[in-house]
């Protein structure tokens, strides 16, 4: 179960909607935004992007993909810190409240080079969310640290896409996701990058405390 399904049990008085898009950049998401914008009568938005960012450049095949599907990866810090900043106004325009949520993981192993590289983009998110009055900030890798050890985390990181798509094409409950999970020993994702049913409670949790601050 999503941690969106597990939201929207929860909120059964709230309409809860998805506009993310498998494989979005920051850039490809700025794009869209810009061009189709959110509903006039949305509340609050749940900002979540920065990992494709970073995914590009785990492999070649991530990398083509990007550039085949339109969704260029942001180059630099400073070009990501621009479309970031250019998504926070236009949702500000039309929603009363943002959440910023800074990029959760490649792979379990918070010490390798693209976590590394996710936790700068954390902070280059942090920085800028600080600066708007109706933005908030969530680092959901504070929340799970603990649950990661430095030493004997899971290896595992998606390194080609074809293993992304037999994962989604094959693995169509969640109790097969978890056990794919399981043995490629991780604990909160099924392939490094998408949440398994425990990763997925987790964020619906952290949500779960946001939006009823939103809703008071």
């Amino acid at each position: 179960m999503s941690f969106l399904d597990m939201l929207a049990m929860r909120f059964p008085m709230h309409e809860l909607l998805n506009r993310g898009r498998s494989g979005e950049t920051v850039i490809s998401l700025y794009r869209r935004l810009a061009q189709h914008g959110v509903p006039n009568d949305t509340h609050a938005a749940i900002l979540w992007v920065g990992v494709n960012d970073v995914l590009a450049e785990v492999s070649h095949s991530h990398f083509l993909l990007k550039r085949w599907m339109r969704q260029p990866p942001a180059r630099s810090e400073a070009e990501f810190r621009d479309h970031y900043l250019r998504i926070l106004e236009l949702l500000l325009e039309q929603t009363m409240h943002v959440l910023a949520v800074a990029p959760f993981l490649i792979g379990e192993d918070l010490s390798n080079p693209w976590n590394r590289r996710l936790a700068d983009l954390g902070q280059v998110i942090s920085a800028t969310a600080s600066s708007f009055a109706r933005v908030s900030h969530l680092d959901l890798r504070e929340e799970i640290s603990s649950l990661l050890p430095a030493k004997g985390s899971s290896s595992y990181v998606p390194t080609g896409v074809l293993g992304i798509a037999r994962d989604v094409i094959l693995l169509r409950s969640p109790g097969r996701v978890d056990e794919m999970a399981a043995r490629r020993g991780l604990r909160l994702t099924l392939d490094g990058v998408h949440l398994n049913s425990r990763g997925a409670g987790i964020a619906a949790e952290a949500f779960s405390d946001v939006i009823e601050r939103f809703s008071g």
